[in-house]
């Protein structure tokens, strides 16, 4: 009999609930065969009810099991072939719908396998997700909103720096991996971005490289806390139509409105500017820095491009004509 560790980070409800559904993946239960009752649970693996309850339910919120009433709990698809929305169904559903959806469905369970440091069990949500919905909308509309909650855990104390770190990590680690599937194109604007000197958070400017990219546009990422220098160097060899750089500290954007005004007086002393499309060039800007403190807006020689990763896509496609 398979053991539970109740001594195991992992809460044991997740592991009888993973034990369950690896069972169903091998065979073991088949398409609308009845699994063990909550009582024969508890006595099996001598669990609270509550335990094997919630084992059972999430099953079934994430479709691979459905109850009848007075008759028990069965196995809801073919052996190991889950359950998946057709691109027919993913069509027809609104992207404000799936969002909410997701956050509603989803959010709280990426949430509780990433405080058990439970990286086989974030890889099986977002590989279900992946497959209900558009990648987008995971990227954009999910994974913001669990790493703002992650944010407000760790601000009331409810979690460890650790775990606020490898959730936070992790996610990363799985934007960076969907930036680096959608393959880059050779033409379309070429557009550099890039966090502010001193700035480390990325995961907003990611998002962005993420939806530019799958819009035709070609995306350069020079990554976190580029240095004045390295920034001119870059730009001036890959000669771009627009620029996007992201604070998300006061520091942050303090150094940014310094590089933005040195970056604007570099353009007109170089001599390449006139005959090499210099003055073409576009300065935007945006981040957690500038919405906390919208003041910091006016130090910034630049445009500024919204609060939210939708107007700035919105805002770059209008600027570019794209």
């Amino acid at each position: 009999m398979h053991r539970l560790d109740k001594q195991h980070p992992m809460p044991v409800y997740l592991q009888l609930k993973e034990m369950l559904q690896n069972q169903i993946e091998r065979g073991i239960y088949r398409s609308h065969q009845k699994l063990p009752s909550e009582r024969d649970l508890c006595q099996n693996f001598n669990l609270s009810r509550m335990t094997a309850r919630r084992a059972l339910r999430e099953l079934i919120d994430e479709g691979l099991a459905y109850t009848r009433v007075g008759k028990g709990t069965f196995v809801s698809y073919k052996t190991g072939q889950p359950t998946r929305k057709s691109p027919e169904s993913k069509k027809q559903l609104p992207d404000l719908d799936a969002a909410e959806i997701i956050t509603a469905h989803y959010q709280q369970k990426l949430i509780d396998r990433l405080l058990c440091f439970n990286a086989l069990g974030v890889e099986r949500v977002i590989s279900d997700i992946m497959a209900a919905y558009p990648l987008e909308t995971v990227a954009v509309r999910l994974f913001p909103a669990i790493i703002r909650q992650f944010e407000q855990l760790w601000q009331r104390g409810e979690i460890s720096l650790l775990a606020h770190n490898y959730g936070i990590t992790t996610l990363r680690t799985q934007l960076i991996a969907m930036v680096s599937a959608t393959p880059p194109l050779e033409t379309g604007p070429k557009v550099v971005l890039a966090c502010a000197p001193g700035d480390h958070h990325e995961i907003g400017v990611l998002l962005l490289t993420f939806s530019l990219r799958r819009r035709g546009f070609q995306t350069i990422y020079l990554g976190p806390d580029i240095t004045a220098a390295d920034f001119k160097q870059v730009t001036d060899v890959v000669q771009p139509q627009l620029i996007c750089l992201s604070a998300a500290t006061s520091t942050a954007g303090q150094a940014l409105a310094v590089l933005s005004q040195e970056y604007q007086d570099f353009l007109l002393s170089s001599s390449q500017n006139h005959h090499q499309g210099g003055a073409e060039k576009r300065f935007t800007f945006g981040g957690v820095a500038f919405t906390q403190d919208p003041g910091l807006k006016s130090h910034v020689s630049g445009l500024y491009l919204g609060d939210t990763i939708e107007a700035a896509v919105t805002k770059i496609q209008t600027l570019l004509s794209f």
